[in-house]
């Protein structure tokens, strides 16, 4: 979770979703109890939020965001065919499969879905703001993007990207380690007054949507799930791997002026090879979740 959660348009709560662990994430969130905590009631918390689940979660975020993260940034920069349909592949068959799951659909079923469809869409085709990340801003941009984080298809590094802070994230997460080796006061208090705003901010978000989604999924279960799949497949355009090459731009001129796809045999192929092995991994995962 934590190395595709700061790729804008992946988000960690599909990789959740996908990995069976959403519900129980999400309630380990809304038991985070902040009371006991400075109570010192360190044992009835630990075994409220589900304390190993937590940490093994929380170090591979973590682990996540520090290593795999600059392995994943390495491949989207030098590879971005090969990574993209790869992750293209797993969405799509995550997609595809969770509407399969979802029995007996009725009309409504497909106006729930399209609307999610439509709203994770729409959100990737947002141009971002150019702003001055104030700490107030910083904190309501965090509370924003953390909630968008948990939801399955809304990425919140692109929700950072939106709200024009990504960049000033991304210079917090690299140099957070760097500024306490090469101490300086003036460097160290910048860089952590607003990793604090962005924590504060993640922690308002999570304990508030937290319990939103909960709700949801006691009261209203189905639609929730199919609102989350239309979420899920609201993000695939921006997975498409061969964006530059064959998009719907190029489909209406072929369409129109009968001309020629554009794209390389080698990248078509390449696409396909990489949507398959996606594809692959999610059928032997989900056969082995099964087993």
């Amino acid at each position: 979770m934590g190395s595709v959660d700061i790729i804008p348009g992946i988000s960690g709560g599909t990789i959740a979703f996908i990995t069976g662990i959403y519900n129980d994430l999400i309630k380990s969130i809304d038991r985070f109890s902040l009371k006991k905590l400075i109570k010192g009631k360190f044992k009835s918390f630990w075994s409220d939020i589900n304390g190993p689940f937590v940490f093994s979660l929380f170090l591979g975020i973590i682990t996540g965001i520090f290593f795999l993260s600059k392995i994943l940034i390495y491949f989207f920069e030098n590879h971005p065919i090969s990574i993209f349909s790869f992750i293209f592949g797993i969405i799509s068959a995550t997609f595809f499969q969770f509407i399969r799951s979802i029995k007996n659909k009725k009309i409504d079923d497909y106006f729930y879905l399209g609307i999610s469809l439509l709203i994770s869409t729409s959100l990737t085709q947002i141009n971002s703001l150019d702003v001055e990340p104030s700490y107030i801003y910083i904190f309501f941009s965090s509370m924003v993007a953390i909630s968008a984080m948990i939801l399955p298809g809304i990425s919140g590094a692109m929700i950072f990207l939106i709200l024009g802070i990504y960049d000033e994230i991304l210079y917090l997460i690299q140099n957070s380690i760097k500024v306490l080796i090469n101490f300086n006061i003036q460097e160290f208090f910048n860089i952590y007054s607003k990793i604090f705003c962005v924590a504060l901010g993640i922690t308002f978000g999570l304990k508030i949507f937290s319990k939103i989604v909960l709700w949801l999924f006691k009261n209203k279960r189905r639609k929730t799930l199919l609102i989350l799949t239309g979420l899920i497949g609201g993000s695939l355009p921006k997975l498409w791997p061969l964006t530059e090459c064959l998009n719907l731009d190029t489909l209406y001129s072929i369409i129109l002026n009968k001309s020629f796809i554009t794209c390389e045999i080698h990248e078509i192929s390449e696409s396909l090879f990489f949507i398959l092995a996606g594809v692959i991994l999610f059928l032997i995962f989900n056969r082995l979740k099964i087993d």
